[in-house]
């Protein structure tokens, strides 16, 4: 069982309340899903893998610089240097194409990337594939239209992600892998 020091559990219990706020109304993609859920099970993915706080505390924040009016400045201030540097490595910059968003993801994670931002962007990545797995099984193929670009594009992308990953040697990894698997096949 993870421990905290009263600080880090100060740090979880506001950021839950910050990434709630920033997020607001927003929903899932294609969903009545509030949006909030995807950060907290980000978090309750990376607490069970044994991730620390600053890990945990930077799931929950991790779309709030990407999808929200939240600025680098709030999150310094609220939440520190490390959580602020774990959130932007995982966000993508918006005013560029799906494409050169994704393959940065990919180019980062195979480089320069420490462990804990490789912690952070596969529990997003389990959290994104497990979404994927109950709509499509709710939805159907029809599930796909609701993504910028289709099925053929989300395998490639969480394909070429898992590969990127590989060497993590953590449950929600190998979660990841048979997602990925089974969503889209065996595929190179």
């Amino acid at each position: 069982m993870l421990e905290y020091t009263p600080d880090e559990a100060m740090g979880l219990h506001r950021a839950f309340a910050f990434a709630a706020t920033a997020h607001g109304a927003q929903r899932r993609k294609g969903s009545d899903v509030p949006y909030i859920v995807h950060p907290c099970e980000v978090a309750q993915i990376l607490t069970a893998n044994g991730c620390g706080a600053a890990v945990i505390t930077a799931g929950l924040l991790h779309d709030t610089l990407e999808d929200t009016a939240a600025t680098p400045a709030q999150i310094l201030a609220a939440f520190g240097p490390e959580v602020l540097r774990l959130v932007q490595a995982c966000s993508e910059d918006k005013s560029r194409s799906w494409e050169a968003r994704k393959q940065h993801t990919i180019d980062s994670l195979q480089g320069e990337a420490d462990e804990a931002v490789r912690q952070l962007a596969c529990a997003d990545k389990v959290a994104n594939l497990r979404s994927m797995k109950a709509d499509l099984a709710q939805r159907g193929e029809g599930l796909w239209s609701c993504f910028k670009r289709g099925r053929e594009q989300q395998a490639w992308y969480y394909r070429r992600i898992t590969a990127a990953l590989a060497g993590l040697d953590l449950p929600m990894y190998r979660e990841m892998q048979a997602l990925c698997a089974e969503l889209f096949g065996a595929g190179a």
